[in-house]
């Protein structure tokens, strides 16, 4: 298992807000880290932190081990070739699914490796079938996003940014916009990638999932990671007070029988 990303000294600041305060992060090989918080807290701001949709104040930021940008008299100075570079190997799924709706399904999920990877077209349309099929939607491969439901528009998000093979996928509240009825086939489908072996790091509300897929949950209050450990640890036992009420405002959290090993229902 080796080191996928890592975050150090992670600072940035939106006028005199600071929202990020110095936060260190570490993903291994096959990790699910589930990023909690209340709204504010600065979860989604780290998260794009990662592919520099943000870019950091301060800090450093390691993909696979390798610097991205280098130390310049003390300002890390990075060049938009090399983060070009960073984003076709760090998927993003955003909470609106961003597709192009004058292109089927099939055009929006092989466009990244036509165009960015420089993938011949038949190539592109192979790859881009394939994630499609690992997603459920191979039959809704000809259809226009205007003709899909919500749940299904998430899941090609989701076949588009897989289809660039990405080392890592980053996921920003990608339910919050569905109806609930359609919030459990897009948790199903990420549930399965997880047991692909495919590293996350998801911003979610979701604390069921949280607890039954991820393999490491942080919670973040006020640009700091307060607390972090496995999801029987922070959800079941955490430490803070803050984490406590947290999870006692979310209602729809079931905990597990306390009679029953909690590792057994995952």
């Amino acid at each position: 298992m080796g080191e996928v990303l890592r975050m150090e000294g992670i600072r940035k600041s939106f006028g005199t807000q600071e929202v990020l305060r110095g936060v260190d992060l570490r993903v291994e090989e096959g990790d699910v880290v589930a990023l909690l918080g209340a709204s504010g807290s600065g979860k989604s701001t780290l998260l794009r932190c990662v592919n520099f949709l943000e870019i950091p104040d301060a800090g450093q930021v390691f993909l696979r081990a390798e610097a991205i940008g280098r130390d310049a008299g003390g300002r890390i100075v990075r060049t938009e070739r090399e983060l070009c570079r960073l984003r076709a190997r760090v998927g993003m799924v955003f909470q609106h699914f961003n597709l192009f709706p004058h292109m089927t399904a099939l055009q929006n999920v092989m466009e990244g490796p036509a165009t960015v990877l420089g993938r011949r077209r038949g190539e592109a349309a192979d790859i881009a079938r394939g994630q499609l099929s690992r997603v459920g939607l191979l039959d809704k491969a000809d259809e226009y996003p205007a003709r899909l439901s919500g749940g299904q528009k998430q899941r090609v998000a989701i076949a588009r940014a897989l289809a660039m093979s990405p080392d890592i996928m980053l996921f920003d509240e990608v339910t919050s916009a569905l109806d609930p009825e359609l919030v459990g086939e897009v948790l199903k489908t990420m549930k399965s990638l997880a047991q692909q072996g495919m590293t996350m790091l998801v911003v979610t509300h979701e604390l069921g999932f949280a607890y039954h897929v991820a393999t490491r949950v942080l919670f973040l209050h006020e640009g700091r990671i307060l607390e972090e450990g496995p999801p029987d640890d922070v959800l079941l036992r955490p430490r803070e007070q803050r984490t406590r009420d947290f999870l006692e405002g979310h209602l729809a959290f079931r905990m597990p029988d306390v009679n029953q090993d909690p590792r057994s229902s995952r």
